[in-house]
């Protein structure tokens, strides 16, 4: 735009005030021209200045894990029940009670059962006295038996008749008989009498280990049936000082997981603390949980402060590897990728039909800070950082990470 154009557009008679006019509208032309001149400046600054934020290649330690969640167990659970029906007539321990091997937990009302074996003693005395006598008869038996045979002998077979000599015969057989019966009655009163003294016996609930009861599921009065299935009183834990959690690993982790390695886990009633523990088992039978497929470990836990209690959530990390002194880098670096200007742009729709290289093997380098790109290959990473290896990396390079796009 020229002062004649800037004339003709405002309306201006040069012919009036010829002075006065040109000063106007050189003034104008002016103030248009540097307008646009610093417009043009400061976007062009604006445009090319770009802040990169770097982080300087380092060697440091890697390690890798797995997650997995699961639930805290006392390393031994005993379920004590009943065998036999009955009322309770006591319960001697409560919930968190210290117990030893015999120790008394619950006793039956033992009315009925001491009757049983009262019945039992005397259908046993009475079998062993029938015994007596059924040896008593034998022994008749056979003296009249053996009479017969010799008073036949010597009257040349006159006296006793053949018949007589028959029935002789037949009730020595018979009272032989009756002995035996006699006997297998006596073991059979003899087995029912130790059948009941056994459920005496067992009226009284012992604890089989030393350890702490976890669950108590009846109270006095209570009537308890040992039928089908044996009643379960308590529920006692041999050892919480030594605990396990059963955490659950995706199929898609389970093949870097193995016995022996590390676990880091907490619980929701420590957030702050860390607890250590040792895979000790790994389960072969799957388990499908919100349709994927999970296998479990056995951590072992060493538990001597008691802040871990049974059933608490375990948020764990399995440690399956441990690398050292390798290069790593920020997983955000293999993610980032410079703007491109404009005409980048264009030139890369003009090339879309070539395949685009993988971003994952590249990243860039700030050198005179100018962006680089520098081939790399990824080996282990642990969901932050990433092992890189290449020959065109040197230990402190400054890789980008992002742009600062702070004004």
């Amino acid at each position: 735009m020229t002062p004649k154009t800037i004339e003709t557009t405002l309306g201006l008679n040069t012919q009036q005030s010829p002075k006065r006019w040109k000063k106007i509208v050189w003034g104008l032309f002016l103030l248009l021209l540097v307008s646009t001149v610093s417009y043009y400046t400061f976007n062009h600054s604006n445009k090319e200045k770009v802040t990169y934020i770097t982080v300087p290649l380092k060697i440091q330690d890697l390690t890798t894990s797995v997650s997995a969640t699961g639930n805290l167990e006392p390393t031994n659970t005993i379920d004590v029940g009943i065998e036999v029906s009955g009322t309770i007539d006591t319960v001697l321990v409560d919930y968190n009670d210290r117990v030893h091997s015999g120790q008394i937990l619950a006793r039956l009302d033992t009315t009925r059962l001491k009757a049983a074996v009262t019945s039992s003693q005397a259908l046993l005395e009475k079998s062993q006295a029938n015994e007596q006598s059924a040896k008593a008869a034998v022994d008749n038996a056979s003296i009249e038996n053996e009479r017969a045979r010799t008073m036949y002998a010597s009257t040349n077979g006159n006296y006793p008749s053949r018949k007589e000599m028959q029935s002789s015969s037949t009730m020595f057989i018979q009272a032989k008989a009756s002995l035996a019966a006699a006997k297998a009655q006596v073991a059979q009163s003899y087995a029912q009498l130790k059948s009941d003294e056994d459920n005496l016996k067992k009226a009284v609930v012992v604890s089989p280990i030393e350890g702490i009861v976890l669950a108590r599921k009846v109270e006095p009065g209570q009537t308890v049936v040992a039928a089908m299935q044996t009643p379960v009183l308590f529920a006692l834990a041999e050892d919480l000082t030594q605990m396990k959690a059963l955490v659950s690993v995706d199929e898609a982790d389970i093949g870097g997981v193995k016995e022996n390695q590390k676990v880091l886990f907490t619980v929701d009633a420590y957030p702050n603390k860390e607890f250590e523990g040792k895979i000790i088992q790994l389960r072969l039978n799957s388990a499908i949980v919100n349709n994927v497929v999970t296998y479990e470990a056995v951590v072992h836990v060493n538990n001597i402060d008691l802040l871990l209690r049974p059933g608490m959530t375990a948020s764990a990390s399995i440690i399956t590897d441990t690398l050292k002194n390798v290069t790593v880098l920020p997983n955000a670096a293999l993610r980032f990728t410079p703007p491109l200007s404009d005409e980048e742009k264009k030139e890369k729709k003009k090339k879309h039909a070539v395949q685009e290289e993988d971003k994952g093997e590249y990243v860039w380098v700030l050198k005179n800070n100018i962006p680089t790109k520098t081939k790399v290959k990824i080996g282990k990473s642990d969901g932050i950082s990433t092992v890189v290896t290449s020959s065109s990396l040197k230990i402190g390079d400054l890789i980008i990470t992002g742009i600062d796009e702070q004004p």
